[in-house]
């Protein structure tokens, strides 16, 4: 595992995800929809750039501005320092991850998500994790395999009563897709360097 520990959304942050396969992608990857994924990647690689996504929404400000708060409360309650980090990359050179912390020995990553929805909070309370979240879990453990544990947390203010609410996956239970995305992701990862000698030469 390579750990990054540039702040996340810097301009070094959004250099070093170009061209590579975060949480968000590896949905669209191991997706039976048609979409445009490999040639986003190519097209990253080729322009060595990526375009920043500066663009901060009202309910994205409020989760940068909370995640903090989020983070220490969990800190209490879980006794694990979390570390804040920047990013974890895998052994292949386009696949990323970026957690809201890690725990001192590496083998948990936390994942916060902030809302103002008391709805939200309590939907999640009662039917857990939506499951666009999915792949992002997936993809924390398909990074290293030294990742055991994805804390998965939502944090409400106004559900004082349980601002917290808390899932903890386990690796051992993910294994058989973790394994068949790390094979797309390998695949993929051929597939971009093949396209780009065909294209420029």
């Amino acid at each position: 595992m390579i750990i990054h520990t540039m702040p996340q959304r810097s301009p070094e942050w959004f250099d070093a995800r170009k061209g590579k396969i975060s949480g968000t992608r590896l949905g669209q990857l191991i997706s039976n929809r048609k979409n445009r994924l490999i040639y986003e990647l190519l097209n990253e690689q080729l322009s060595d750039y990526i375009f920043p996504d500066d663009y901060i929404s009202d309910d994205m400000q409020f989760g940068i501005d909370n995640e903090p708060i989020a983070r220490e409360m969990y800190a209490r309650q879980s006794g694990i320092d979390w570390q804040e980090i920047g990013m974890i990359q895998s052994s292949l050179q386009i696949h990323i991850a970026s957690p809201d912390g890690i725990s001192p020995d590496h083998s948990a990553v936390l994942e916060i998500k902030c809302t103002r929805n008391g709805d939200i909070h309590l939907q999640r309370f009662f039917e857990g994790v939506e499951s666009g979240y999915m792949p992002q879990i997936y993809n924390y453990f398909a990074v290293d395999d030294e990742i055991k544990e994805v804390h998965w947390v939502s944090y409400c203010h106004e559900r004082a009563e349980r601002p917290l609410i808390v899932y903890v996956f386990n690796r051992e239970n993910y294994e058989d897709i973790v394994a068949e995305a790390r094979k797309k992701i390998a695949a993929i990862e051929l597939q971009l360097n093949k396209m780009k000698s065909e294209f420029l030469f």
